[in-house]
């Protein structure tokens, strides 16, 4: 039988820590300088075990970070927590990215689409607008995980409000006080789910089929007036995530 390379020993002992959980996900795998010190290889022997590993999935690099223990359990989307001031501006993805690196999976990046348009007829019942003569700014957000389309999340506002402020540019803000700036702080939130079959739109954005079910989920803010001001609808298909709420007792 053959002899074992130094590269596929380092990868069988990478490969026993993920699986035993000593390296769980999430956890930042060891980078190629201080696996070459540790076994006294070269620096490519190190690369050439990391490579194994990325190709059988249990690795995922990302930009900046290095190389972490890929998840493969579902998603945990911390609802209450998800738009904390100390954790996340209005609209930034920056939260969300680092929480999916937290759990294992590859966040890869966001689109942002952001357009002015006649307000659907629940947006508009919901931001008390004119569903025809009235307009509302919408910001659409596909959010990837792990390469894929993952979350839909369109935020609504009423175009009178925010004209001229960063939420109607195309650009991603991580500003939290721009509806207090207008004189329209939003003050609670107010959610709701319910699961359904996806749309035609919803299974090209999200690339699933017609057949698979997907959670959706609506949080309205209000201002301190009970005036709703931004309103939230996020698309999950059903296998991708768990939302989670913790809720003062």
């Amino acid at each position: 039988m053959a002899r074992e390379s130094q590269s596929d020993q380092i990868a069988n002992e990478l490969r026993k820590r993920i699986k035993s959980g000593s390296l769980g996900p999430g956890a930042l795998v060891p980078s190629e300088p201080e696996l070459a010190r540790a076994h006294n290889v070269s620096r490519a022997t190190a690369r050439a075990a990391l490579q194994v590993l990325e190709q059988e999935g249990l690795v995922i690099v990302r930009p900046k970070r290095g190389r972490i223990v890929r998840g493969f359990s579902r998603l945990v989307w911390r609802l209450s927590e998800f738009e904390l001031p100390e954790n996340t501006g209005l609209v930034s993805s920056d939260a969300w990215e680092a929480d999916i690196e937290r759990q294992g999976h590859d966040p890869t990046r966001q689109d942002l689409q952001v357009d002015t348009v006649q307000p659907p007829p629940r947006i508009a019942e919901i931001l008390d607008l004119h569903p025809e003569t009235d307009r509302c700014v919408v910001r659409r957000h596909l959010r990837y995980i792990d390469g894929e389309p993952g979350i839909i999340s369109d935020d609504y506002f009423d175009e009178a409000i925010v004209r001229g402020t960063e939420l109607a540019s195309p650009e991603d803000t991580t500003r939290e006080d721009i509806l207090k700036e207008t004189g329209y702080e939003q003050t609670y939130d107010v959610d709701e789910i319910i699961t359904r079959m996806p749309t035609a739109v919803e299974v090209a954005r999200l690339s699933i089929s017609a057949n698979q079910p997907v959670a959706e989920h609506t949080r309205v803010g209000y201002t301190a007036a009970g005036k709703a001001v931004r309103v939230m609808v996020s698309i999950v298909p059903g296998s991708v995530l768990v939302l989670r709420y913790v809720v003062p007792t």
